[in-house]
């Protein structure tokens, strides 16, 4: 699974300078780091709140920057662990790791 996103298309809809974006980016790889392995966590041991706050912030971050495949998987995860269903978090986790992991500019 990849991800290809142009940095110019960003800026220009969020009426941003490019380098703004860039910086952005950079910020939103290193919380979607820090809310990879807080899911991973939480999904290791199965804790529904956990894995909630970290899908949560993933999706909120994302929708900042229009990465809008990001989102909507971690708002897609965020609404299934806020209900509590038994799914295969783990994939989850995998295409979000996925897709964070293939942004390319």
């Amino acid at each position: 699974m990849s991800y290809t996103i142009d940095l110019q298309k960003i800026a220009d809809e969020l009426d941003f300078d490019l380098e703004d974006v860039e910086m952005l980016l950079e910020v939103f790889l290193e919380s979607a780091s820090e809310s990879l392995a807080e899911l991973k966590n939480g999904i290791e041991s199965n804790n529904f709140e956990t894995i909630f706050h970290a899908a949560h912030a993933m999706k909120g971050s994302a929708s900042n920057l229009t990465l809008h495949e990001i989102s909507d998987i971690a708002k897609e995860l965020e609404l299934t662990a806020r209900a509590e269903n038994d799914v295969n978090y783990q994939e989850y986790y995998n295409k979000l790791k996925s897709l964070v992991d293939s942004i390319s500019n």
